[in-house]
């Protein structure tokens, strides 16, 4: 009998390692970053012309980043159809499981996503806006003109919902 015990009681912990393991697996995003570079940024760009476009520049290495990322994804959600692009910027190494993880985590599973594509961002940079010094997060509003507004530091919801809506006005 006690043998019996024993492997029902290895049989049950086993169980219960693997639940507690699965329960605690990463999230996955419904999709995989794409792979940002001056072609990519162009695309995107040329892909929404006449639309309003959010890009929002973060990384997994910022506390601002991370701490707002989730009242990104409640503007998301409040506001559905707005073109949102999240861009990885973090340097060498942006394993693209943790990035979908701390998407779906923030409620942005399936929002479109980048990280970079190589080691020369400072160029890359230039190229987003000339301005911009590498500071994260960074946002760039783009209306359905093509003309942008950039702002550095955690969003104000309440005015990019302001510019959403006179984004809405004059379509």
């Amino acid at each position: 009998m006690t043998v019996l015990l024993q492997t029902l009681t290895r049989t049950i912990a086993t169980g219960l390692l693997l639940s507690l393991c699965f329960a605690i697996a990463p999230a996955r995003a419904d999709s995989a970053p794409q792979l940002f570079d001056s072609a990519s940024w162009k695309t995107l760009n040329d892909s929404h012309k006449g639309r309003p476009l959010i890009v929002h520049f973060w990384g997994l290495t910022c506390g601002n980043c991370m701490v707002e990322l989730s009242d990104w994804g409640r503007f998301a959600k409040k506001h559905p159809g707005v073109e949102i692009a999240f861009v990885n910027w973090d340097r060498r190494g942006a394993k693209p499981a943790r990035i979908a993880q701390a998407l779906t985590k923030a409620g942005l599973a399936g929002v479109q996503n980048y990280v970079l594509a190589n080691g020369f961002e400072e160029k890359l940079r230039f190229a987003v806006d000339r301005d911009w010094m590498g500071e994260l997060p960074f946002t760039r509003l783009i209306d359905g003109d093509g003309k942008a507004t950039t702002f550095s530091g955690t969003a104000d919801f309440k005015k990019l919902s302001q510019w959403l809506e006179a984004e809405k006005t004059r379509e």
